[in-house]
């Protein structure tokens, strides 16, 4: 196959694994945040461990994110499809 083409669909596969990285992952901390806050609304008290348990999965969500942006960075500049 032909070098080149082989680095244009690795940069495009990579750029388009991102933005469905990062648009799954804003979507899910922006619905885990609105439900944190509706529990934190209805359940005052529970503040503090509702808090804890946003942290923690936001972190969680985030680290997909992070995985793909690793995978994107190795597609693009160590290319083990390339010879």
């Amino acid at each position: 196959m032909n070098q080149s083409l082989v680095a244009a669909v690795s940069v495009f596969s990579a750029a388009f694994a991102l933005a469905i990285a990062a648009m799954g992952s804003a979507l899910a901390q922006g619905n885990a945040t609105g439900k944190a806050l509706e529990s934190i609304a209805r359940q005052p008290e529970a503040r503090g461990p509702i808090t804890q348990s946003l942290i923690v999965g936001l972190a969680f969500i985030e680290s997909l994110t992070l995985y793909v942006l690793l995978i994107a960075i190795v597609l693009i500049f160590v290319n083990p499809f390339t010879k």
